[in-house]
């Protein structure tokens, strides 16, 4: 199987952990297809919990490839998907509508499609008492919302602190997207209501949200 890594043109933690999952599962046919990394001038700097590490650190994208001996490609290829059989996304702004392709390019959402979509999807579903878990899904042009492949909601236990958590719901991320040809194969898909996409949660909302953990516990922990 050939498969297309879509990711950032500079370090990042997410893309080194999934080729290494890849690479420990025997994949070897992949090409880095890198997109420039945008920061957006109206994000939030500060927040009072951070919900996933650090992303924009490690070896460098020439670094990567050279070690696993992969080949590079540019984003703006008209060509850039040739000869794939899948590509998944490891770091991506906006994808051009016209590059996607029906049931082909392969995300992880970090929140239970279509119930919690958008961004800060951990922080929301606490916020609200919903459910955690991740989607992985194949993109269209809707938020969060194309064809989803399979959910699989994150363990809680009565110890988790918000930290320890979220540590583990960005692990099972990083794990559904290294065995996705497994997920395709075995899909779980949940009956969950439909809501519109959020943006980043603001700092009052967040302060309401880490007051609510203990009580999100006892609602969710069996």
């Amino acid at each position: 199987m050939k498969i297309g890594i879509i990711t950032y043109d500079k370090p990042h933690r997410k893309t080194q952990e999934v080729l290494f999952g890849l690479n420990q599962l025997g994949y070897k046919k992949i090409k880095l297809i890198i997109t420039k990394f945008k920061k957006f001038k109206n994000k939030k700097k500060n927040n009072f919990f951070e919900h996933r590490p650090h992303q924009f650190e490690g070896p460098n994208i020439n670094e990567i490839s050279k070690y696993y001996g992969l080949s590079l490609s540019d984003m703006n290829d008209k060509k850039v998907f040739n000869n794939l059989d899948v590509t998944l996304i490891c770091g991506s702004a906006l994808i051009n509508q016209k590059l996607i392709k029906k049931n082909f390019i392969i995300n992880c959402h970090s929140g239970l499609i279509p119930l919690r979509r958008g961004l800060d999807s951990f922080k929301w579903a606490v916020l609200n008492n919903e459910p955690i878990g991740n989607t992985l899904h194949f993109i269209d042009s809707k938020v969060d919302f194309g064809k989803i492949i399979t959910h699989k909601l994150t363990p809680i236990f009565q110890s988790d602190t918000t930290h320890f958590f979220s540590k583990r719901h960005y692990s099972e991320e990083i794990r559904m997207l290294i065995n996705f040809e497994y997920h395709l194969n075995n899909p779980n898909i949940l009956e969950l209501k439909t809501k519109n996409p959020k943006m980043r949660m603001p700092l009052d909302q967040e302060k309401i949200m880490l007051k609510n953990f203990k009580q999100y516990k006892e609602i969710f922990c069996k």
